[in-house]
């Protein structure tokens, strides 16, 4: 008999796995736990999140508690789990949820642990240039991150990766890790390994990651286009891209003593590395769509 499975999980990449999950037919998925509901676009229209979405498509019983307290985890009891996986939930998972599965509650998480742990494990990897990054399947203990490591998988981050692009690929990389592992794990004959505590490294909260600390001084990527750290800034703008995006400020090259003309706001959508100098390859005004840096200066010569 197939052991039964509660997903929780609400980003887009999340409802990819689950979506793999459900196809493998390796589980019994009887249920599914997301976030609530959460203001949209111009109009802050109420939207479900990707992972609810899918699971509506699939008919599946869908969960949007505001706490994982004890009335919440009544429901999920009476659909009997004996695995929960968890990909990108977005809330700390109490005790008590993570003892209530026969089999046990595990985690998809993408960095190499115990290297960044915490939310913001693909933008920090970009932004320190490493040359690789990862998947862990983790057995979820209290602490963040901190369960035993079931298996990783490796893979390279490119020069040209952004957070958007590397996360494509970890979660090409987390379908076929589970793949290969849950039928371990649903035989309950799977290998664990403590994870190695003085290797731990810690991201900074999801808060820190704000539209004003994606703004990079113009300044910053002039020298930067003359080989000043241009490597730290094109690992920057590429960590913050396409989320918050990388933005900067220009003056306009026109003088006006009786008119204050604002600073230009301009989002840095690509960059390269050529001769170890940066390269601005594509960004976008505030309201337009994205073009090309040489189209920008015709357009807007610098002071």
């Amino acid at each position: 008999m197939k052991p039964n499975l509660i997903y929780f999980g609400s980003p887009e990449f999340s409802a990819e796995i689950l979506e793999s999950i459900i196809k493998s037919d390796l589980v019994n998925v009887v249920g599914v736990v997301t976030t609530p509901d959460k203001p949209t676009g111009r109009n802050l229209t109420l939207t479900p999140s990707p992972v609810a979405i899918l699971a509506g498509d699939y008919d599946l019983p869908i969960y949007k508690p505001v706490r994982l307290d004890n009335a919440n985890l009544a429901h999920l009891r009476l659909l009997k789990p004996d695995i929960f996986l968890v990909v990108s939930f977005g809330k700390i998972i109490p005790q008590n949820y993570l003892d209530t599965p026969k089999i046990g509650t595990f985690n998809i998480h993408f960095s190499l642990l115990p290297k960044y742990r915490g939310a913001l494990c693909i933008s920090e990897a970009i932004k320190n240039q490493d040359k690789e990054t990862g998947v862990t399947l983790m057995e979820m203990d209290a602490l963040l991150d901190h369960g035993p490591i079931i298996a990783q998988t490796k893979l390279p981050i490119d020069i040209t990766d952004n957070t958007a692009t590397l996360t494509t690929k970890l979660t090409q990389a987390a379908i076929s890790l589970l793949a290969d592992k849950l039928p371990e794990i649903c035989a309950q004959n799977y290998q664990k390994s403590a994870q190695d505590e003085t290797l731990a490294v810690f991201t900074p909260s999801h808060k820190t990651q704000t539209r004003q600390s994606a703004f990079i001084p113009f300044d910053k990527i002039l020298v930067a286009e003359n080989g000043i750290n241009a490597k730290e800034l094109h690992a920057l703008t590429r960590s913050l891209n396409p989320d918050p995006g990388a933005w900067t400020t220009i003056r306009h090259c026109e003088e006006q003593s009786d008119v204050a003309i604002p600073d230009i706001q301009l989002k840095i959508i690509d960059t390269s590395l050529v001769e170890n100098k940066l390269i601005i390859n594509t960004v976008q005004l505030p309201g337009k769509s994205p073009i090309s840096w040489k189209q920008f200066l015709q357009g807007h010569p610098l002071p």
